[in-house]
Parts: structure tokens; sequence; C-alpha cells
């Protein structure tokens, strides 16, 4: 048995754990499979806004996020390995949503909540690293849970953020001097920094 089978069927565990045991858990990991990611934005921007002193870390942790989300998962990662998503009818499990068959390996979604959690860690602000670790579990195990994902995906995806985040803690005074401070001085002209 090779590691693709010990992933499919810790996918099917999941699934089979969580879909299925009643119609409202299966909407609350529907939803947040889908949807509670969508608070994301919202709550980064009120971090911006509300947590001034930590707007360093929030930045190069975001700046980690957008990098190996654009530039390892959406360019060199599929082009060394195409990994279609999970078909559930075809493995046995129940099927919560439709996706569209595009790529599985590794995970948007896990690669810039990781990063963030990552980089929340590496650049010293812990409580949130925390807390976007809680978020980014439930995201990510209900993404496994509904079959969008496989759990290698995930893992891949978490690799990326790490790894952009690495890159962008060994570029950190170069980020600060020639991004991050020329953006916050034009954003407090503004009145948004």
């Amino acid at each position: 048995m090779n590691i693709l089978d010990y992933d499919q069927r810790l996918l099917l565990a999941v699934n089979s754990f969580f879909v299925g045991r009643s119609g409202a858990v299966d909407e609350i990991v529907k939803f947040c499979a889908v949807y509670l990611v969508y608070a994301l934005p919202i709550v980064l921007l009120l971090l911006w806004f509300i947590v001034e002193k930590r707007r360093e870390p929030l930045f190069l942790s975001f700046l980690g996020g957008v990098f190996s989300w654009f530039v390892i998962t959406k360019s060199i990662v599929p082009a060394i390995w195409f990994r279609p998503r999970p078909q559930l009818s075809l493995l046995g499990a129940e099927e919560l949503l439709f996706h569209r068959p595009d790529y599985s390996f590794p995970s948007d979604h896990a690669t810039v909540l990781y990063a963030l959690v990552f980089g929340f860690y590496i650049f010293g602000w812990k409580k949130a690293a925390n807390w976007f670790l809680i978020y980014a579990l439930i995201i990510t195990i209900c993404r496994v849970a509904v079959g969008v994902h496989y759990p290698l995906d995930i893992l891949a995806g978490a690799l990326s953020g790490f790894i952009g985040v690495i890159l962008v803690k060994l570029l950190r005074k170069q980020i600060v001097k020639y991004v991050y401070t020329p953006i916050v001085s034009v954003l407090k002209k503004v009145h948004l920094a």
C-alpha cells in the first residue's frame, strides 16, 4: 500500500466521521468548508485597524501567504504534479458538495491559512497564531470531510505556506524597507494606517 492509498483511506474516514450523521452537522460542515474562509479578509482588515502595533507581522504573514499561493501553489506545484479532486461517488463516500474537477494538490485554502499561522508564530504574534490555527484546522478538516481535498493536499498546502513565510522572513529587512514602509506611509496620508 502506498501513501496515496493511505491518503484516500484517511479521506474516507474523515468523510464517514462527519458526513451523513445528521442534516444539521452536514450543513455546519458544508458551511465551514465553503463559506467560513470568507471571514478571513474581514478579520485581517479588523486586525489591521485595531491592533496597530502588530501591523508589520500581519503584513509579513499576509505577504507570505500571497507569495505561497500565487507562486508555489498556482505556478510551481501544478507544473510538477496535477492531482484531480477526489471523486467521492467512485470511492463510495457520501458527497455533500458538487465541485468542479480542477486540481486538488496542494490546497489553496491551506496554503494561505497556514502561511498566516506560521507567519504569526515566526514574526512573534503567538496569540493570533493560536486563534488562526484553530480557524485553519476547522476549515481544512471540513474541506477534507466534504471531499474537496485529500489530507495530503492540506499538508502540502501547509508546507507551501511555511516555505513562503520562510522566504519572507529571509527577506524581511528588504521587504520592510522597500514594500511595507512605503505602503504604510501612503496609507497614513489617507488615514488608513
